[in-house]
């Protein structure tokens, strides 16, 4: 009788999902050897939107060791039940997946991938240091192979260095050659903000209110001091606006509500829930919001029937809030501002002050308000020799990569090819960006937003086209007087040989006296 086998249903613990390279790499959206930057693009942003939440003008400081990247910022601190909350990967934390608003941050989940990359990069025990609110906390990382479960364990001590802010030290073996800072005149990148000396540039284009430092033993310390310290845009706490959301975004919403007053959160009633929203603050709108809606008194776990959220309420309570608040301007938004993006140009990308031209141009989009910023240079003579140089943002903050499937074909309508000596910026303000990708690289843009994105390109690209153009038709000149001179110099030298042979009949009626005599080749030559 032959053997059968009884296969077992093994049991996989779900934690183990972030930590393995193929799960990883799902959550980051990006190859293993982009996550340093994706990663340290993430810390920034949480650094950033810190600082403004506090209403800091934020100080960043990133420094690049050969096994060590760390991000310090002049914030409020991190909450220590916010770093408790990051280490229980049975759940997400964030605090702006289901808003709708004009804020940074991309993967939703950054301190989860921060803990769980350098243990699953090397296979060997992680280590994150976060020092904040008078202490030191380690996080360290390892795997229980048998029980397929990881283990996380945080430990804490007092600290005397970090006095305010917070300093999170990512130890990573070999990690400064993934983020090699050298400045861009240097090498050719085949990606957009792909290593730490351009991501730190494009921050510093996109935010005039900061400083950002970059120190590092590979260069000398990079510093951007910031040009405007009183700036405003969009901040992470602004409310926002009732006109940003469809139905089935509001509904997700209010779901979110409901399922943190399940876990132990407050109950919010649902004229609490409309006080949120921009323009709708005063009793006088809440109460009317409310009982256009037929929903006065109630709370929002009263929307639930059946286990699912009424839509017919939700879209009652929508159309009242959009009816009672006025849309946002699209001003405020926030512009970054012709003075400080060509000044960036100028005096840090090294882009010659004539040749600099800025397009702002403001619209809504699907009801929602964008800001299109658009800023372009031509190399100074002594780096003529840079190839073009593309730093994109998404409501400020840089994008790794290029987002904007339409910028391909615009460069090449207008002109601007890879191999030209140009400096280009974009900058896209708005409420919703949709994306194809989880790594949220490609973002889906509106026919407005794309036809506002190739009119900003065109005007600020303008005169180099139009150099272009005329280099064009010169070199077709000169390359046709090439051809006529090389014709003409082939006529005129000839060697022995040839001379001979063009003559050789003329030699021999010469020699015979008219074919007359005999001539023989002594007498011919």
């Amino acid at each position: 009788m032959s053997a059968t086998l009884e296969r077992v249903a093994f049991t996989t613990s779900r934690m183990l999902e972030f930590f393995t390279q193929k799960e990883l790499q799902m959550q980051i959206g990006r190859e293993p050897s982009s996550w340093p930057i994706v990663l340290l693009k993430e810390l920034i942003d949480n650094a950033l939107d810190a600082c403004e939440q506090a209403g800091t003008a934020p100080d960043i400081t990133v420094t690049v060791e050969p096994d060590l990247v760390s991000v310090r910022d002049n914030g409020p601190g991190l909450p220590l039940k916010t770093l408790e909350r990051s280490l229980d990967y049975m759940v997400r934390v964030s605090n702006k997946a289901h808003y709708v608003s004009p804020t940074r941050g991309q993967l939703g989940n950054a301190l989860k991938c921060v803990w769980a990359a350098p243990f699953v990069v090397t296979g060997e025990e992680g280590r994150i240091d976060v020092v904040t609110g008078g202490l030191w906390h380690t996080v360290k990382v390892n795997l229980d192979r048998i029980a397929q479960v990881p283990q996380v364990d945080l430990s804490s001590g007092p600290d005397g260095i970090v006095e305010s802010g917070t300093l999170l030290r990512m130890h990573w073996p070999g990690i400064a050659s993934y983020l090699n800072d050298t400045p861009p005149q240097y090498f050719y990148k085949s990606d957009v903000n792909a290593d730490a000396w351009s991501l730190i540039s494009s921050y510093a284009a996109f935010n005039p209110h900061a400083t950002f430092r970059l120190q590092s033993d590979q260069s000398q310390s990079v510093l951007h001091f910031p040009t405007s310290p009183v700036w405003e845009k969009w901040r992470p706490h602004d409310p926002t606006s009732p006109h940003w959301y469809t139905p089935e975004r509001l509904r997700a919403l209010i779901a979110a509500y409901v399922a943190d007053e399940n876990d132990g959160g407050r109950a919010r009633t649902v004229r609490e829930f409309v006080a949120e929203f921009n323009g709708l603050s005063t009793s006088a709108k809440q109460k009317a919001v409310t009982t256009a809606a037929q929903l006065p008194r109630a709370y929002l776990h009263d929307l639930v029937i059946d286990g699912d959220i009424d839509m017919d309420a939700v879209t009652r309570l929508l159309t009242a809030m959009q009816a009672e608040a006025r849309p946002v301007r699209t001003a405020a938004l926030g512009a970054i501002g012709e003075e400080h993006l060509s000044q960036h140009l100028i005096t840090r990308l090294y882009a010659s002050q004539p040749s600099v031209r800025y397009k702002k141009i403001e619209g809504v989009a699907d009801g929602l308000p964008f800001v299109l910023e658009v800023a372009f240079g031509i190399y100074t003579e002594e780096y003529a020799s840079c190839r073009r140089e593309v730093s994109a943002g998404l409501n400020w903050t840089p994008v790794i990569g290029m987002p904007f499937d339409s910028l391909a074909d615009i460069f090449s309508a207008v002109r601007v090819d890879r191999h030209d000596p140009v400096l280009v910026l974009v900058h896209l303000a708005c409420p919703r960006i949709e994306f194809t990708d989880r790594g949220k690289m490609r973002a889906v843009l509106p026919a407005e937003i794309t036809d506002a994105l190739e009119k900003g390109i065109r005007f600020v690209t303008k005169h180099w086209t139009d150099i272009k153009r005329t280099a064009d038709h010169e070199n077709r000149v000169t390359e046709r007087s090439l051809i006529e001179l090389r014709r003409q110099k082939k006529a005129e030298v000839l060697n022995i040989k040839e001379a001979a042979y063009a003559v050789r009949a003329e030699s021999y009626l010469k020699a015979s006296a008219g074919n007359t005599l005999p001539g023989n080749a002594r007498q011919i030559m």
